[in-house]
């Protein structure tokens, strides 16, 4: 019995000498080649911090950059989204439910200004470089913010 454990301790000795080199070396050149802007990765930060920032009352956030305007789909006629950072907000809390018209867009408003408080080392005037949209949990639209001013959706 003696033999089988000095053999069994034996056994595993070696074997962890052979499987602790796999977890050390270097990280592999792909991992840190980016063909992402920068951007991308601010806005996953600020996505992150939000959610951090206040763990019991976030909305189900996106944050994007849109370099070519091809979100633009998204929104009704007329907001353009090239160039500007476009936030979706999807209410997963309800903080939207049972709220109509001016109380709907006050809400929409204290909601984007406690998010862009995370965008502003990429956002520098709110007004011009964000475009939002805000959906109901069953991500329904309900209202947009675009160029400094809330909308209640129109279908």
């Amino acid at each position: 019995m003696k033999h089988k454990k000095f053999l069994v301790t034996i056994l595993l000795s070696l074997s962890f000498c052979f499987v602790s080199g796999i977890g050390y070396g270097e990280v592999e050149e792909w991992m840190y080649e980016t063909p992402n802007p920068l951007i991308f990765y601010v806005l996953l930060e600020a996505k992150i911090n939000y959610i951090v920032d206040d763990p019991g009352n976030f909305l189900d956030v996106v944050f994007d950059y849109d370099p070519s305007g091809g979100l633009r789909k998204f929104f009704p006629e007329g907001v353009d989204t090239k160039g500007k950072i476009c936030v979706r907000a999807i209410d997963t809390r309800g903080v939207f439910a049972d709220k109509y018209g001016t109380s709907l867009q006050g809400e929409f408003k204290k909601q984007l200004e406690g998010m862009s408080t995370f965008l502003e080392s990429v956002a520098t005037d709110m007004n011009s470089d964000i475009v939002a949209m805000f959906l109901n949990s069953d991500k329904i639209p309900l209202g947009y913010f675009y160029q400094g001013e809330y909308h209640l959706w129109k279908d």
